[in-house]
């Protein structure tokens, strides 16, 4: 009964405050009932003057408090475009979390005096039922509208039709904090009170993050809000993830378009793709960022190129670093110019003084743009592979070591000099001595 009263006076005030257009006409979920593992997904219409605009739907829990946030789309024939809930990832099954009658409402980012069309659900992990369900709720609703109350039943406080006023910008509101009685009850304990609603606030229109700051910033806003909403977050309030209670989210990341593997291919092969994860996601793997199962630990002997690491076979890391240009160029470190790179570095230049001075030196410098370049691979394809071209003059020198009996220090020196004077003949003297040629001909 406590639910019912509650959802009802929230339905009540909702119907008090609505402006008297209704551009969403209907809003309603393919079920009214889900549990744990089900797509929540959601249809409705609206008028032919509102087609073609952004539409928003914002889920509250039992209790009043905010879940998520969708986005979509109204499209010209006025068919609502909402992306779905899947209920099986773990970031919504972790918000989903308590049992019972949710809220769903849709309201258009450009409409700030709109407080759009709701509609209600069931959902409960287990599948079991809600009682009161949100079938009886939205009959309740409707005869509120119809029915009279009776003397001997017990009735709701409604909302004052006057707004409150907005939050100052530069000092706080004279006003006195509106009183509000308490709903009569034979019960013992007290009834939970309705959050707090206040017409166009927060603005739709506006990025939420700049409540957040004005509320860290600005003292008389914070006093406003402290007590207009007292016992509530501003994280809450304006429908962003409070830092607090939530691990770290990037937006448009993971892209949902793309197969979540690709990411976890990247992470344990791109050097600068992991620090960046890292660094926006302390504490959490990939894994579950992405929504994929941790793979489970691998008995045995890891193949060539690859090491046992939390019992999961992953590409070497070599204490030189990987050769972010060729990996990209290639499309994966285990390709087989990759492998000489590595195998020419790690099995003859680092054995030596001179080559580990080298490439102590030769690092320093390629890092410095190699990550970039690397980039560049990635987003177009006809530079990876006028990258690729532009490496085999130098793969095809440095295989020569390969077949070079070197067994002292002046003997790396002097191949790797000859190496070094034969690629600045390819890359440079060669096509010079071409351009001059091609100059003294059309002169």
């Amino acid at each position: 009964m406590k639910t019912l009263a509650l959802v009802l006076s929230l339905l009540v005030v909702s119907m008090a405050v609505s402006p008297a257009f209704a551009v969403i006409q209907t809003l309603q979920t393919d079920k009214m009932a889900y549990k744990k593992g089900d797509k929540i997904t959601f249809s409705g219409t609206t008028d032919s003057e509102h087609a073609n605009k952004m539409v928003s739907i914002k889920i509250y829990g039992p209790n009043g408090q905010f879940v998520t946030l969708l986005g979509g789309t109204s499209d010209s024939d006025g068919i609502l475009k909402i992306n779905p809930v899947d209920t099986s990832l773990e970031k919504y099954s972790t918000k989903f979390a308590q049992k019972g009658v949710y809220n769903a409402t849709a309201f258009y980012d450009a409409e700030p005096n709109y407080k759009g069309k709701f509609t209600l659900f069931d959902y409960s992990a287990d599948g079991s039922p809600v009682s009161p369900s949100a079938a009886d709720l939205m009959k309740g609703k409707s005869s509120t509208t119809t029915t009279p109350t009776t003397p001997t039943t017990p009735t709701t406080p409604t909302t004052p039709t006057t707004p409150p006023l907005q939050p100052p910008t530069t000092e706080p509101p004279k006003t006195e904090t509106p009183k509000t009685e308490e709903p009569k009850t034979t019960e013992p304990e007290p009834q939970e009170k309705p959050k707090t609603v206040i017409p166009g606030f927060p603005d739709p229109k506006k990025d939420p993050q700049t409540y957040v700051d004005r509320y860290k910033n600005e003292p008389a806003f914070k006093e406003w809000f402290d007590r207009y909403f007292p016992g509530e977050s501003i994280y809450d309030v304006v429908g962003l993830p409070d830092p607090a209670k939530t691990p770290a989210t990037v937006p448009g990341f993971p892209d949902p378009s793309k197969d979540p593997q690709t990411y976890v291919d990247r992470y344990n092969s791109d050097l600068a793709f992991k620090e960046w994860f890292d660094r926006y996601f302390p504490g959490q793997t990939i894994y579950e960022v992405v929504g994929l199962p941790e793979p489970q630990p691998i008995v045995g002997v890891c193949g060539e190129g690859t090491v046992l690491q939390d019992g999961v076979c992953v590409v070497e890391q070599k204490s030189g670093g990987g050769c972010l240009v060729a990996t990209a160029a290639y499309g994966t470190e285990l390709a087989p110019q990759v492998q000489n790179l590595r195998e020419l570095r790690d099995g003859m230049l680092y054995r030596t003084n001179f080559g580990s001075a080298f490439m102590d030196g030769f690092n320093a410098f390629y890092y410095s743009f190699s990550p970039a370049v690397a980039d560049w691979e990635r987003q177009s394809p006809l530079f990876k592979e006028a990258t690729k071209a532009a490496l085999t003059p130098l793969l095809s020198s440095l295989s020569i070591l390969n077949y070079a009996n070197i067994d002292s220090e002046q003997e790396l020196l002097g191949y790797g000099i000859g190496v070094i004077l034969l690629n600045i003949g390819m890359y440079f003297a060669l096509p010079a001595f071409v351009i001059l040629k091609i100059r003294k001909r059309l002169a």
